[in-house]
């Protein structure tokens, strides 16, 4: 408790964008600290702090940065403002069309047709590909303009910039919801969740990647897995606690598994621990060269095949139907 004392005292001196909030999912003012580090994207010397809620297990970012503040981290280049396909060579290209075809026919396995609403689109990949599967058409919501006008100009997308909390749609406007690696980014999930509950129409589905907390990436990187994403991360949930939320809103879990990502996640957690011993950009860039590589992906399957379908990869994907009552 020393060491977080110190550090909201040396966060206080830096700027007053901070703030120490309680859990928003139960209330709860006890919890302790089970992760700390910099911002491993933009760099920096402040350290970020995860703190697990001693009541509901949530692990959430204390102190964290105000809503104002925030949009400071999410520079026009942080990456998960991904290039369009055409861009991407050709084994990234398969892989990602291969990423993104799995997560349509997640939700064509429980529905026909109808609109999808894809929460945190960024610049849009994952609409581009829903829109050509039949009887679905597709709307965007996004917070950053950058992502937006992309998605817009060069995908030509139906997008609507902000978060979902205040959005212009009306109740029951949507057959299916997604939110990829989206909900560990916003203020007040149980608010967000709230909302996916009024715009879903009944039989409607919820799909949510989420980092999962179970995974063997967590164990093994501990501060520098890349599930914390610090400052970008502000919760993250154990799957039963997802589950028991959902159902309080009238849902059913009727999937969870790791969809996709292991590969990227794990080996972009193995990166942190190369960057911060070797502080070397060139020994580096070899290595990142290497591990992303297609022989890389290949050699390494059978691994992210086993880790998949024992839930322990890094990201796990959550399908819920909401209940006609």
């Amino acid at each position: 408790m020393e060491k977080v004392k110190n550090q909201r005292e040396a966060i206080s001196k830096l700027d007053h964008n901070f703030e120490w909030i309680a859990c928003e999912i139960c209330g709860s003012e006890e919890h302790h600290l089970v992760a700390t580090r910099t911002d491993r994207f933009l760099g920096g010397n402040t350290l970020f702090c995860m703190h697990e809620c001693e009541n509901c297990a949530t692990v959430y970012q204390f102190p964290r940065p105000k809503q104002a503040k925030m949009g400071d981290y999410y520079p026009p280049e942080y990456q998960q403002y991904t290039k369009d396909l055409s861009e991407e060579k050709w084994y990234k290209r398969l892989s990602r069309i291969y990423g993104l075809r799995k997560r349509t026919r997640i939700i064509t396995k429980y529905l026909s047709g109808g609109t999808v609403l894809d929460v945190g689109c960024a610049t849009g990949d994952f609409l581009s590909v829903m829109k050509d599967v039949p009887g679905w058409n597709g709307i965007g919501i996004e917070p950053s303009h950058t992502a937006l006008k992309y998605a817009k100009e060069k995908a030509r997308l139906s997008v609507v910039e902000g978060g979902l909390n205040g959005a212009p749609f009306a109740k029951h406007s949507f057959e299916a919801i997604t939110m990829w690696d989206v909900l560990e980014h916003v203020y007040d999930p149980r608010q967000v969740l709230i909302e996916v509950a009024r715009l879903l129409k009944p039989n409607g589905i919820f799909v949510v990647n989420h980092p999962n907390l179970d995974s063997i990436d967590r164990r093994l990187f501990g501060n520098l897995w890349l599930g914390y994403e610090l400052p970008r991360h502000l919760y993250l949930f154990p799957g039963e606690l997802l589950k028991k939320l959902m159902a309080e809103l009238g849902f059913e879990e009727v999937e969870r598994n790791c969809l996709y990502g292991s590969h990227a996640a794990t080996f972009s957690s193995v990166m942190f621990y190369i960057e911060e011993r070797l502080q070397s950009p060139k020994i580096c860039g070899l290595f990142r060269k290497v591990l992303f590589s297609f022989v890389s992906r290949i050699f390494f399957l059978p691994y992210f095949k086993l880790i998949d379908y024992l839930n322990l990869g890094s990201n796990i994907t959550a399908v819920f139907i909401k209940k006609t009552s």
